[in-house]
C-alpha cells in the first residue's frame, strides 16, 4: 500500500509507504472505509493494521452510525456512555452485521416459497429490535426492484410481528406488576399499526423529553415555581402548541385520536381526552410532578398531587396534617384548573351517587387507562362498521393512520382483542370468563389475517388454558395446528397443462378486475377449474342460480378491503388501470411488483402456479 508523493532525494523520486505514517493518522483513515472491508481486508493486511482496525472506539462510531434500533437486551444507551474500552464494539458491531445478513437471507426465504414462513418469522423476531434497521431498508425497497412489492409487504409483516411482540411484552410486565411509563403502556398501541413508521416506545418517550426541554428552555425559571404554578403552565404550554385535543367535534371518534404516538407527531396533534391527559401526565412527570390519570367517566381529566407535607402552592402543612388536596385540570379543552366543586356537580349531573366520588375522583391504574383506550377503539370500530350501513353519513369517523385503511381497522380491533384478554381479568384468575371470552375472536383473527403470530398465541395464551378442561383448551390447540400444518405444507402445483386448464380457465393470477354486481376492485390470485367449494357453500352462495352455475372456472381474489372472495368467472370484468392504488400496499402478498407496461401484477405464487 503506498501514497503517491513527491519528494527529492538525491534527484530521485521516493514512494511514501502508508504504513510510514503514524497510527493516529491511518486510525483516522479507518473511520472512513467501510467497515465490512475493515472487517474483511483491511485488518488481514498486517498485524499493525488488525491491531488499528480492532481499536474499540472505531467500533463504537459504526455502532452508533451504522444502526438506529437496538434490542433492550443490550442496554445500549448505558453502554455508550460507558468507557470505550469497557464494552467489546468490535463483537457487538460483527453480532448486528451477522443479525442483517441472517434476517436477509430468512427474508429472502419468505418471498421465494410459500411454505415454512411461521418458523422463518419467529428467526427473524428472536433477533427482536436488532433486526428492524434491516426491515425497514427492505421496506423501502427502490420501486425499481423487480419484487418491490412483495419485498415491502412481507418485511412490513415481519417487522409489524416484532412490534405486536415488544407490544405485548410491554403489557405483560404491566399485568405482573412492575412499573410501566403511561406514555409506553398506551404507545402498545401505536406498536399495533406502526409498521414502517417513526413512533414506537423509544420515540415516543424521546419526543415526550423533547418537550420537556422545550418547556424548560421557554419557562427557564420554572424550578421556582410552585407545583400549582408548574401544572398549570404546562397544560397551557400543550394547548399553545396545539398538542391536545381535536379540531372539530364531528372527528371525535376518528380512529388516529387514540393513539399517543400519532398525536405527538402529526401536524394536527388530534387526540381524545385520555391522550390528551396521557401527554400531559408524561410532560409533568417530566417536569417533577406527580401528575396522574383521574378517574372521572366520560371525559378523562388529569390530577396533580401535592409533595408529602406541603400543599400545592408550596406551603408546610402541620405534622400530622391532613394531605392537602390535588388539582385537576382538563388538558382536552382548557388551560385552567378545574376546581373540584364543578366536577361534583358534573358527577351528579350525570347520576353519580356521592358515595362513588371519591373512587371516581381518584387516580387511574395503569390498567384502567389501557382498558378504556380499548374501549374507545372499539366504540370507532363499531361506530365506523354502523356508518357503512348507514344511509347517512358525515364522512366521521374516518379510519386512515399509515396504511391501507381497512388493514389499520383490523391492526387496530386485534390489539384492542388482545388488550381485554390481557388485562380483562383484574382479578388474575387463571382462565376466567372475562379472558376467554376474547379468545375466539383472537383465534378467528389469527387463522385469518396473523397466522405468523402463532408464537404470540403459544406464549401469551396457551400457558394459561393448558390446565383447563373442556372445549377452549382443545379448540385452541386445534386452531394453532391447523394453521401450522396449512404452512408447513407446499402448496399443490395447479399446472395449465390439460386442455380443461388452458382453455376452461379465462383469466390469469394478477388481472384485475370490478366484480360485476358488487362493484369491488380486486386481483386474480388463483384459479379452478370449476367451484372447488363444498355443497353448503355452494348452497349458502346461490351458485347454481348464476347463468353457468358451478360449471365454469371460479377464482380466488385479493379485495381493496383486504378480504379473499372467491368469484365465479361470470361476475368477473377485467379492468387494466394505470395504477391499482388501492390494491398496491396489499398486493406484495402474492405479487413481485405491477407490470406498467401490461398492467397486470407479476406473480409471485408460482410455487403454486408455475405457468400464470
Amino acid at each position: 500500500m503506498t501514497a503517491s508523493s513527491s519528494t527529492r532525494s538525491r534527484g530521485k523520486t521516493n514512494p511514501l509507504v502508508l504504513t510510514a505514517l503514524p497510527d493516529e493518522v491511518l486510525q483516522h483513515i479507518l473511520f472512513y472505509c467501510p467497515p465490512h472491508h475493515v472487517l474483511l481486508h483491511i485488518q488481514r493486511v498486517s498485524k499493525r493494521f488488525n491491531r488499528l482496525g480492532s481499536e474499540p472506539l472505531l467500533w463504537r462510531y459504526h455502532c452508533r452510525t451504522e444502526f438506529k434500533y437496538w434490542d433492550s437486551k443490550h442496554q445500549i444507551q448505558q453502554k455508550f456512555l460507558q468507557g470505550v474500552g469497557d464494552v467489546d464494539w468490535k463483537r457487538l458491531y460483527t453480532h448486528r452485521r451477522k443479525v442483517d445478513i441472517e434476517t436477509s437471507a430468512l427474508l429472502d426465504s419468505i418471498l421465494e416459497r410459500q411454505s415454512n414462513r411461521i418458523s422463518k418469522f419467529k428467526s427473524i423476531a428472536e433477533f427482536g429490535y436488532d433486526a428492524k434497521d434491516t426491515l425497514l431498508r427492505h421496506c423501502r425497497t427502490d420501486d425499481t426492484a423487480e419484487d418491490v412489492l412483495a419485498r415491502r409487504y412481507y418485511a412490513n409483516s415481519v417487522l409489524d410481528h416484532v412490534h405486536r411482540a415488544n407490544a405485548l411484552a410491554e403489557w405483560e410486565k404491566v399485568v405482573n406488576g412492575e412499573t410501566v411509563p403511561l406514555e409506553r403502556a398506551l404507545g402498545a398501541f401505536d406498536l399495533f399499526v406502526l409498521h414502517d413508521q417513526h413512533g414506537d416506545l423509544l420515540e415516543i418517550s424521546d419526543i415526550l423529553d423533547g418537550l420537556a426541554a422545550q418547556f424548560r428552555a421557554e419557562h427557564p425559571s420554572f424550578n421556582q415555581y410552585s407545583v400549582r404554578r408548574t401544572a398549570i403552565a404546562a397544560v397551557a404550554f400543550l394547548r399553545h402548541h396545539n398538542l391536545t385535543g381535536i379540531s372539530s367535534d364531528l372527528a371525535y371518534r376518528d380512529l388516529q385520536n387514540n393513539y399517543i404516538g400519532i398525536a405527538l407527531q402529526d401536524t394536527e396533534h388530534p387526540s381524545l381526552p385520555l391522550i390528551s391527559v396521557a401527554i400531559f401526565c408524561g410532560l409533568g412527570q417530566r417536569l417533577g410532578l406527580d401528575a396522574r390519570c383521574c378517574g372521572v367517566p366520560s371525559h378523562a381529566h388529569a390530577m396533580v398531587l401535592p409533595p408529602r407535607g406541603e400543599t400545592l402552592d408550596g406551603r408546610e402543612l402541620e405534622p400530622g396534617a391532613t394531605p392537602a388536596d390535588p388539582m385537576y385540570l382538563d388538558p382536552y379543552r382548557s388551560d385552567e384548573e378545574v376546581s373540584l366543586s364543578s366536577l361534583r356537580v358534573m358527577l351528579a349531573e350525570w347520576g353519580i351517587l356521592q358515595l362513588q366520588f371519591s373512587r371516581v375522583l381518584s387516580d387511574s391504574t395503569t390498567t384502567d387507562v389501557v382498558l378504556r383506550t380499548s374501549r374507545n377503539i372499539l366504540a370507532t370500530v363499531q361506530e365506523f362498521r354502523a356508518r357503512n350501513t348507514s344511509s347517512e353519513s358525515t364522512g366521521h369517523p374516518t379510519i386512515r393512520l399509515h396504511a391501507n385503511p381497512t388493514a389499520d381497522l383490523e391492526n387496530a380491533f386485534y390489539s384492542a382483542l388482545w388488550a381485554h384478554y390481557m388485562f380483562g381479568n383484574p382479578a388474575q384468575r387463571v382462565g376466567s370468563t372475562a379472558q376467554s371470552q376474547f379468545i375466539p375472536l383472537i383465534l378467528e383473527r389469527f387463522e385469518r389475517l396473523y397466522p405468523m403470530d402463532a408464537t404470540l398465541i403459544e406464549k401469551h395464551v396457551v400457558p394459561m388454558y393448558s390446565s383447563q378442561s373442556g372445549r377452549g383448551p382443545s379448540e385452541l390447540q386445534e386452531a394453532l395446528r391447523v394453521v401450522r400444518a396449512a404452512d408447513q405444507t407446499p402448496k399443490q402445483l395447479r399446472r395449465r397443462n390439460t386442455p380443461a386448464s388452458r382453455d376452461g380457465v379465462k383469466y390469469n393470477i394478477g388481472q384485475v378486475f370490478r366484480h360485476r354486481r358488487y362493484a369491488y376492485t380486486a386481483v386474480i390470485t388463483g384459479w379452478d377449474i370449476e367451484c372447488g367449494m363444498g355443497s353448503d357453500w355452494i348452497v349458502y352462495n346461490n351458485v347454481d342460480s348464476l347463468s353457468r352455475g358451478r360449471n365454469q372456472s371460479f377464482y380466488h381474489a385479493l379485495v381493496e378491503d383486504t378480504s379473499i372472495r372467491y368469484v365465479a368467472e361470470e361476475n368477473i370484468d377485467i379492468i387494466e388501470p394505470e395504477i391499482p392504488t388501492s390494491l398496491m400496499s396489499l398486493a406484495g402478498r402474492y405479487f413481485k411488483r405491477w407490470d406498467k407496461e401490461k398492467r397486470v401484477f407479476v406473480s409471485n405464487v408460482r410455487d403454486e402456479y408455475p405457468d400464470d
